[in-house]
């Protein structure tokens, strides 16, 4: 009952969020709408600037001279708009003239029969369906182009550099936190490793808890000075939970393979290695990072819920061998 009731907090704080999503009404953009939480839309004869959303769905349905963007929501274009169309998490649909380019994160793009691309589409994890014809800048997908031309040596290059100075950064990461992580990490591991699923629970629902948080601090004045620090806070604990994953990893691989004798660091940067390794999967690189970020961010709140565990012999181990050694017994 004592783990139950951390998870059910997180619950109720999502259905809490939901429900202030559902009953906020859409807005409709007059010369410049940037709206926080609800819909925007912009009314048919209408003519807006640029229509901005958060947490919502954006609609155009008159004429939008700037930019279009949405971090959580869909958008849908049914009239010309002179700027970009930028998504973070959510689908686009388009049916009209858009000046710009269209960049889309975590999300399909739909492009109707009526729609026309001046600049170029981007779409880092989706599908691009519909009429792509009438795109006149180039399509890019994940990390290649499907339109543009073969890449000579010096953008490939480029490309790979960048991905092996991300590569080294996390290694170099989950180095320092293997050397100075100690028994939090190994608790932490711990969980992940006994508890999977109910793992990647708490992390993919700390994300909705967050916002739900982050909301009841916006309309108390007290609070918003912890509401400036809540996302980075957050941001800081995927980074960690993607770091105690690769950790993670790094022991099964290492326990599999039958190589333990460089211990915690070796596992930090098999692991890490792992994990840069599966960014390069097409379409679903993005993706199996931010599951693999979720699974180490529940497992952190697991073991924060239970810090007990940490003064409990039978879950940690003074050393990696020993741990390995309590694995093969087992």
């Amino acid at each position: 009952m004592r783990r139950a009731a951390p998870a059910l907090l997180f619950g109720l704080l999502s259905v809490l969020l939901l429900g202030c999503l559902a009953l906020t009404p859409a807005r409709s953009a007059e010369a410049s709408e940037k709206g926080t939480f609800g819909d925007v839309v912009v009314p048919e004869g209408a003519t807006a600037e640029e229509a901005h959303a958060v947490f919502g769905d954006v609609r155009v349905e008159g004429e939008v001279a700037g930019d279009v963007k949405c971090a959580f929501g869909d958008i849908v274009i049914e009239e010309p708009v002179g700027g970009d169309v930028e998504a973070g998490f959510g689908d686009v649909y388009i049916n009209d003239r858009v000046g710009g380019s269209v960049d889309v994160g975590y999300g399909d793009v739909d492009l109707g029969p009526d729609a026309h691309i001046e600049g170029h589409v981007s779409h880092r994890n989706g599908y691009l369906d519909g009429n792509t014809t009438n795109i006149d800048g180039n399509v890019m997908s994940g990390m290649a182009s499907e339109r543009s031309p073969p890449r000579g040596g010096e953008g490939l290059l480029s490309d790979f550099t960048g991905w092996l100075l991300g590569a080294v950064g996390l290694c170099a990461a989950a180095v320092l936190l293997a050397v100075l992580g100690g028994r939090p990490l190994e608790a932490t591991a711990r969980s992940l490793e006994t508890a999977p699923g109910r793992s990647l629970l708490l992390g993919a629902v700390s994300l909705p808890a967050t916002v739900g948080v982050s909301v009841l601090l916006a309309v108390t004045l007290i609070g918003i000075p912890l509401l400036v620090l809540a996302v980075p806070a957050y941001l800081a604990l995927l980074f960690f939970g993607l770091l105690v994953t690769a950790y993670a990893l790094g022991r099964r691989i290492l326990l599999a393979t039958g190589y333990h004798r460089g211990g915690d660091v070796s596992a930090a940067v098999v692991g890490a290695a792992a994990l840069s390794a599966a960014y390069l999967v097409p379409v679903f690189g993005g993706l199996i990072l931010l599951v693999a970020a979720l699974l180490g961010t529940g497992a952190a709140l697991e073991a924060l819920i239970s810090r007990q565990r940490w003064s409990r012999p039978r879950t940690t181990h003074p050393s990696y061998e020993e741990y390995l050694e309590d694995r093969r017994e087992h």
